[in-house]
């Protein structure tokens, strides 16, 4: 079993903090929202006045942080971005005094300004590379088909870039994101091999402390859109009533319907759209979203996992039945240091139910079903 850690690197290079010094050190990872960190020290005032953190100036507003964790063995990159908030705190007993120090991500540069801007003649996924560019990031785009002809429609840009690109994103079905010095304007990777596993429930193998999970068959719904279209006048019509997105289980909302019961059922509408091609990436893109009717959370040990779980990848998770346990797509992830240890509240979702018999669950116990 390793031995937890973190480190913190401002510009003046790596800083040390005390063990007595830290009171705790979160980093949420989240799939829809800026990463952020949240790090507690402990403030000692010194014989000549002075207090320990306070005048530091690399702990002043934005100021670069990054912080790395894992374990001896090796650590990941959790969050590089900026200080935003200085929260110090002076109770009446001075053994109690603390400095909260708050930050966000490489993409709050994006979202400070409000813009008014008109975007002729381009894809969404090459307006997402010009925009990530002008920060200075480099960036991964998945292409966009539809170049928006100036001639019938123009992209409208009316909110801060990354709110903007957000917006891109969503039509796409695309996750749009910063870590480090890169922006991501691309599909969820779905496909990929999955992280190590998480153990419900299962003997010595177990290493989540806490898990609940809900299903909601009221989610899955087919999707339509009519347009007339602005050229010809005629009504455009689109229905989608299939996904196309890797299904992480055996038997999607669709396969589990019972006789008498079927898929819901919704119309867009107050969204224009250009052309067909558009209405059927809008819609197919709506019926995914609504695909993930199983969500749960929970919490991992960390010196029990050995391993930094991470948002925007896959993990399979075990011990909870047949129907449960298979392949999730981890949507938030809070790492958490304290002197008592290191923890990982996570989300994750799943668009199907039951193993497809692809799944790898190594390290099972002897049993009949190792998922039960």
């Amino acid at each position: 079993m390793e031995c937890e850690r973190f480190t913190l690197k401002t510009e003046e290079g790596e800083l040390t903090v005390p063990k007595t010094d830290l009171l705790s050190l979160e980093v949420e990872l989240d799939t829809e929202l800026a990463s952020m960190f949240r790090l507690r020290l402990a403030i000692r005032q010194q014989r000549d006045g002075t207090w320990t953190y306070l005048d530091e100036a690399r702990f002043r507003i934005w100021k670069p942080l990054s912080i790395t964790g894992g374990f001896d063995t090796g650590t990941e990159e959790l969050i590089s971005g900026y200080i935003t908030h200085m929260k110090p705190d002076f109770p009446p007993h001075p053994g109690q005094c603390s400095l909260e120090i708050w930050g966000l991500d490489g993409s709050v540069l994006m979202d400070r300004e409000e813009k008014l801007r008109a975007w002729p003649d381009d894809k969404d996924s090459a307006v997402a590379t010009k925009i990530f560019s002008e920060y200075g990031f480099s960036s991964v785009t998945d292409d966009t088909e539809i170049t928006h002809d100036q001639a019938i429609s123009t992209i409208m840009q009316r909110e801060t870039d990354m709110q903007f690109l957000k917006r891109l994103a969503l039509r796409n079905g695309f996750e749009c994101y910063v870590e480090g010095t890169m922006g991501f304007f691309r599909l969820p990777r779905l496909s990929g091999t999955p992280q190590p596993g998480l153990a419900v429930h299962f003997g010595t193998a177990t290493n989540v402390t806490r898990f609940s999970l809900e299903v909601n068959a009221l989610t899955p719904t087919k999707v339509a859109m009519f347009q007339v279209d602005r050229t010809s006048k005629e009504v455009l019509e689109t229905r989608v009533e299939a996904g196309q997105q890797t299904a992480l289980g055996a038997s999607s909302a669709a396969d589990l319907l019972t006789k008498g019961v079927s898929l819901g059922q919704v119309y867009v509408s107050m969204n224009t759209v250009s052309n067909p091609a558009e209405m059927r990436i809008l819609c197919q893109e709506l019926f995914h979203q609504a695909e993930w009717f199983v969500t749960a959370e929970g919490e991992v040990d960390g010196k029990r996992y050995d391993h930094v779980l991470k948002p925007r990848e896959t993990v399979t998770i075990k011990g909870v039945g047949a129907t449960y346990s298979g392949v999730y797509y981890v949507t938030h992830v809070t790492h958490t240091f304290t002197p008592k240890g290191y923890t990982q509240v996570f989300r994750v979702k799943r668009n199907a139910l039951l193993p497809t018999g692809a799944e790898d669950f190594a390290g099972t116990v002897s049993k009949p079903n190792p998922f039960l």
